[in-house]
Formats: structure tokens, sequence, C-alpha cells
């Protein structure tokens, strides 16, 4: 058996320095909190929580909720770190979880909605690996089969974000549910959301690209904790890029740096009236990267 040997993400320690923000101790109820706040009195900036079971988060916040790179340390001894938003483990990280028999779990790569969706879990004994899984999903072309809402999370409180009418046609992001919810993309005006899996039938499947050859190295990262890559959207349409668990917007003919950390990508780049395009790139640690998309419109209104 092989011996495991943990690697724990780097969260950055800010310098409080003096403002008086970053030093202040507040009691929300029975939760102890001490570091960054915003006008509103809530959390905001990088701090540390002890809530009233005793488990505790250090790392960022955003008005009260954990947002961005943090560690939370359960009293049941779990423990994830990796990045955050809305208090939902969300991007990459690492959770190790304690099993009732005496196993630990341990699962590292992209986590969306508290759930791992792309990575590796080791289970282990006395710090011997016994067992080992890769975590993957696949995605579909699919079509509303019923009258249903286009949710902005997966679960009928969240907000509806638009009505889906029997046969419009919808991107599977992932065959893997969240409470029974697929991820999805209107294909007709690009808009992400929720549904529920019984109102859509899956189409074929669409097929990930292996290592296009399209992310060109630019150069040495400044920070070896992340990698520069710079998106050309050159075409006269909007666009849609997911990369790990982050959706970013990029209007006609945008260019941007995105800083994301080294590692394994599965990215979707999507657009109105086009059916996604899928790519699995790996970005090295120390270096910077580029790529240009052209969106070529496939289907008509």
């Amino acid at each position: 058996m092989k011996k495991i040997i943990l690697l724990f993400i780097l969260i950055p320690i800010l310098s409080i320095g003096q403002d008086k923000k970053c030093i202040t101790e507040i009691t929300y109820v029975n939760d102890k909190y001490k570091g960054c706040i915003n006008d509103s009195g809530n959390p905001e900036g990088y701090g540390i929580m002890t809530f009233e079971n005793n488990d505790v988060y250090v790392g960022f916040w955003k008005n009260g909720k954990r947002e961005g790179l943090g560690k939370l340390t359960t009293n049941e001894g779990n423990i994830y770190e990796g990045n955050w938003r809305e208090n939902i483990k969300n991007g990459k990280g690492i959770l190790i979880k304690k099993n009732e028999d005496g196993t630990t779990t341990t699962s590292k790569g992209i986590f969306e909605n508290n759930i791992i969706i792309e990575g590796k879990s080791v289970v282990s004994l006395n710090g011997y690996e016994i067992a080992n899984s890769t975590i993957s999903y696949k995605s579909y072309t699919g079509i509303v089969n019923r009258e249903i809402n286009l949710l902005k999370g997966p679960g009928s409180d969240y907000e509806v974000i638009k009505n889906l009418i029997p046969g419009i046609q919808l991107f599977i992001v992932s065959d893997k549910t969240v409470n029974d919810y697929y991820n999805v993309i209107d294909v007709i005006t690009n808009e992400e959301g929720y549904v529920n899996k019984d109102y859509v039938e899956l189409g074929k499947e669409i097929v990930v690209k292996e290592d296009t050859g399209n992310f060109k190295v630019t150069g040495v990262s400044d920070n070896p904790e992340l990698s520069k890559v710079n998106i050309f959207n050159n075409t006269k349409v909007k666009a849609s890029i997911k990369m790990g668990a982050s959706n970013y917007l990029f209007s006609p003919y945008e260019k941007r740096d995105l800083n994301i950390p080294p590692g394994e990508y599965k990215i979707i780049v999507s657009s109105p009236n086009v059916i996604p395009f899928i790519e699995k790139v790996e970005f090295e640690s120390g270096k910077n990267y580029m790529r240009e998309y052209i969106i070529i419109k496939t289907n008509k209104n």
C-alpha cells in the first residue's frame, strides 16, 4: 500500500496593519469573529470565525459569507481548504473527511455547489491508501419535455431566471445532478441555471477536446501559485467561458487576463445560438498562457 502525503493549499495571510476594520472582534449570536468587516458590520476581507459548534473558518469573506480562499475545520475533524462562493465550496479545493469505519477520504479537484465534480478521491487507513477513484462528468445536449423554470440554483426555492417551454434546446453542463437538478445552459440565450432532471431528455454527448494545443505559453508567472491566462474573444458576439467552477462573461472582442491556480481544467465556451465547445487543458505552475476564441454560429433562431 502507498503512504499518503497530504498537500494543503496555502492560504495567503493578510497583514492587518493599523486598519481598525481588520482587528475587529464581534460576536454574532454565539459565533465569534475576528478580522475585517464592511460598513454594515459584516465580515469582509480576511478573518477568522469560530462558530457555536466549534467549527472554525480561516480565510476570506464577502458581506458575511465565505468567499474566495479559505479553510473550514469542523468539530468532527473534517477539513475543506480551497475556494468558496457564497458559503459554498466552489472551485479548486481539497476535502478531507473522516469516515465512521476509521478510514479517511481525501477528495481533491474542482468543487461546485459543495460537490466535487472533477478530480480524484483517495480512501486511506492509518495514512496508507486502500482505494482510489477518478471523478469526472459528461456533458450532453438536451430538450425540455415539459414547461419548467430555469432557476439560479439547484432547488425550487431559488430565484426563477425564466420560464422554459417544451422543445427548448439545452446544454447539460454535467450529468451529475445536485438535488436532482441539472446545471444547464439555454442554447438560444446562453443563460446558465438549473432545471429538474425529470423535465429534460438527454441527447448526444458533447465530446471533450483533449489537449487542443491552442493555449500558448507567453512567459513566466510572477506568482508560482497562479497562472495568468489571457483570453481573447475575437468575435462580434458575447461569450461565456466556464473554467473550473467559475463562469466568465466576455463582451465582443474583449481581451482579459484571468489569474487561476495551475492544474487541469475542463473549459466550456458558449455563446447564444451555439452548441458549447469543451476542451481540456493543463496549466503548468509558473507559466502564463493565452488563448483566442472565435465563435462560429451553428444554430438559427
